[in-house]
């Protein structure tokens, strides 16, 4: 694998957007306090916006990762558009994440 990239940020109850280049083929996301992760797909999310009903809960100190593409390049599903950016909010107060970003070969 390629060196990570990692952003990190303190997010509050709403959206927070992370953009990512399209070399990127996996991504995870730590927090040190639950959030909820989302993607553009049934719904929008908007950078700044309310959290809908279509997210995926992380616990507090808890990780997720996301294969977005195979290290060759290849949709991990055909048919699937490529994600641009993911979404990260704080369950409640603020919480810190980091965004790992990697590319290449495991």
């Amino acid at each position: 694998t390629n060196a990570p990239y990692v952003r990190r940020a303190t997010v509050s109850t709403t959206w927070q957007e992370f953009s990512f280049p399209f070399w990127i083929t996996k991504m995870s996301i730590v927090a040190d306090s639950a959030v909820y992760i989302g993607f553009v797909g049934a719904e929008t999310p908007a950078d700044g916006g309310a959290v809908g009903s279509h997210y995926f809960p992380v616990g507090a100190g808890g990780a997720a990762t996301v294969v977005l593409r195979d290290c060759d390049d290849n949709p991990t599903t055909t048919g699937v558009a490529r994600a641009t950016s993911v979404f990260v909010a704080a369950q409640s107060g603020t919480a810190d994440v980091s965004v790992i970003l990697e590319s290449g070969r495991d």
